[in-house]
Order: C-alpha cells, then sequence, then structure tokens
C-alpha cells in the first residue's frame, strides 16, 4: 500500500478519515500494519500490503463465487497478463463508447478487480489514482501484479461497503454486477461512490438471446460445475474448450447461433480460452438481465445513459447525472 491512497479511503462504517498504525515499510510501501479511523476509532488491517476491510464470516453469500473466481484467475494469471495487446482490445471493447485516453489525470476505480488485468491496461493511459478492490484474497495477487505500477492501488474490501469517499470521476465494473447477489443494489452503490461529474460504465451479461443458458446451463452450474473440484473443473473446461474452437470456425463460414460471440471468441489463445470457460462454470451466482432492468437502474437514479449490445448476448451500461460529463451526447435516462 502506498501512503498516497490514505486521501481516497473512508471508513465504511462513519465515513471517516484514517490514520496509520504499526506501520512496517518496505521497498517504499506499507506492507503491514493498520488504518484506525480517526471518527469512531475502528481498525483495519494493512495484510500484504493491502488494506483489508472483509471481516471474518462477512457475506457468506458470495463465497463459494468469489473463491471460485480467485482460484481461477490464480491458476491462469500467467496466461492472462501475457496478453497485453489482447486485453488492452477486450478492454476497449468493453467499456465502449469510453475511450481510455480519457482516464489521463482522473480518479478511477475498478469495483472485482479480480488478479488485476484491467488494471494494468488502465494504468497505462495516465489515470492520477486507479482503485482496484476485491472481495476475495486474489487482492493479494493483484498487488503483486500491479506492484511496478506507482498509479495503482489494492483494496480488499466488499462492493456494497466501498471505504471510498464519494468522489470518483471514473467507475468502470466489468462482468462482475451480474455475480452479486442483489444486482440493482450493487449499481446503487457505485452510483453513490461517484463524484458529482463522474462516469459509470458497466458490462453485465444479457437476459436476450442467452435463454438456452439460463435454462439449462445456469441449473448444472449451480447445481454441478460451482460444487466440482477444482482439478476437475479445470480438466472439464479444457475439454469444452474443443468443440468451442470448432463452432467459432464454422461461424466464420456459415450462420450459426451465437455466430456473433463464437467469431469473437476465435482471437483468444487455447489457455486464454480455457480460463474463460472455467469463469462461465464456476460462480453459484450468475444474474442474466434483460434490457428493461438496466433501464429501471437509470430512472431510478435519474441518470442521463447509454444501453448497448455487445455480441448479441451482453449489455454495456455507459451512465453519469451530467449529460455534459459522458463522451457522448445523450439523452436523460433515455439509449
Amino acid at each position: 500500500m502506498r501512503e498516497s491512497l490514505l486521501t481516497e479511503l473512508a471508513c465504511p462504517d462513519c465515513h471517516g478519515d484514517f490514520a496509520l498504525a504499526d506501520a512496517r515499510i518496505a521497498a517504499g510501501q506499507i506492507a503491514a500494519g493498520a488504518l484506525a479511523c480517526r471518527g469512531c476509532g475502528r481498525r483495519f488491517p494493512i495484510e500484504h500490503g493491502v488494506p483489508n476491510f472483509v471481516a471474518a464470516g462477512d457475506r457468506k453469500d458470495v463465497i463459494q463465487t468469489c473463491s471460485g473466481f480467485a482460484r481461477n484467475w490464480d491458476e491462469f494469471n500467467d496466461v492472462i497478463l501475457d496478453n497485453e495487446a489482447l486485453n488492452d482490445e477486450l478492454f476497449r471493447d468493453w467499456i465502449a463508447p469510453v475511450d481510455p485516453e480519457s482516464f489521463r489525470g482522473q480518479l478511477l476505480l475498478e469495483p472485482g478487480c479480480g488478479m488485476g488485468r484491467w488494471l494494468r491496461v488502465a494504468a497505462g493511459y495516465g489515470p492520477r489514482a486507479l482503485i482496484g478492490v476485491d472481495y476475495s484474497t486474489v487482492a493479494y495477487t493483484a498487488a503483486r501484479n500491479v506492484r511496478d505500477l506507482e498509479n495503482v492501488h489494492i483494496v480488499r474490501a466488499d462492493i456494497l461497503r466501498l471505504p471510498l469517499k464519494k468522489r470518483l470521476e471514473m467507475i468502470y465494473c466489468l462482468g462482475v454486477v451480474h455475480h452479486t447477489p442483489d444486482p440493482a443494489l450493487t449499481f446503487d452503490r457505485l452510483v453513490e461512490a461517484l463524484g458529482p461529474n463522474g462516469v459509470l460504465t458497466v458490462w453485465v451479461y444479457g437476459a436476450e438471446n442467452n435463454g438456452w443458458i439460463t435454462r439449462l446451463v445456469s441449473p448444472l452450474r449451480r447445481q454441478v460445475t460451482s460444487k466440482l473440484p477444482h482439478r476437475l473443473l479445470r480438466l472439464l473446461s479444457k475439454l469444452l474448450v474443443l468443440p468451442l474452437y470448432g463452432l467459432a470456425a464454422a461461424a466464420t463460414r456459415v450462420p450459426l447461433p451465437y455466430s456473433e460471440y463464437l467469431r469473437y471468441l476465435r482471437r483468444y489463445p487455447y489457455r486464454y480460452m480455457t480460463h474463460i470457460v472455467y469463469d462461465h462454470l464456476v460462480p453459484e451466482i450468475a444474474h442474466y438481465l434483460p434490457r428493461a432492468e438496466l433501464d429501471r437502474w437509470v430512472e431510478k437514479h435519474g441518470l442521463h445513459a447509454q444501453v448497448s449490445s455487445r455480441n448479441g448476448n451482453s449489455w454495456r451500461l455507459l451512465a453519469s447525472r451530467l449529460a455534459e460529463a459522458l463522451p457522448v451526447a445523450l439523452p436523460k435516462t433515455g439509449s
């Protein structure tokens, strides 16, 4: 943890500022110690260089989903980070129509940062500070992966209780909201974390064109694959990649269901694709959200917003309280 992170943190209980306590410095960073709230006096540990706001026994409803993703990201950490050009291309696609060049000099948050893949991409576009938050112990992996990036900070915390001052200029949240027990409440908390001119971009699974997944795959995932041991699920993922590659190749020649998505998958290397398949099979929690649900979120907060389809099976939502803060001119609560 870098001491400069203190200026952005706030107690999740009383919103007070923090003071460092019992700090141990290593290689120019705070490796251990505690954060003591100046308001309520509560203390939170700094572990492996990461401030930890997750108490033992918290949020039992998300433990399986978070720990499953953590195992996956740790397993494929090397192949994910090694594909820098691909990661940059994917990131730009997921946050469109936002141009990451607009990050320069901004204060950014990535909730659900995992092992730090998108943090490394976003940091290259020059934000003055970029904060990654994750609930699971993969936050410590992320801290190791971004240790060389001076503008990146890692926090272990609950997305529903973000220990941050509400002045963020940009939040990008990719593939996270739909893996929380209550996506609407999660969206509420992200909006609350924005500063007055802040911009929020979210990518979620869509209900549209995914009926076969919600009817067939989701029950199988909840009841079977999410409960498999890691090695068995990893083997199953490797086996499923082979026919998936075949379908992706066929989709370039003949019209198939999911053709747009299948053609998109062809750019992934084999091990990277294995990680993606594992990612779909491991969580207990995965919501497929209809467009109308996103519109309700926007209307509730009176936001200026744009909802766009990605690959015909998921949604990008771009929103802000101020139309002029957005990268494109949008009508209020419209599309």
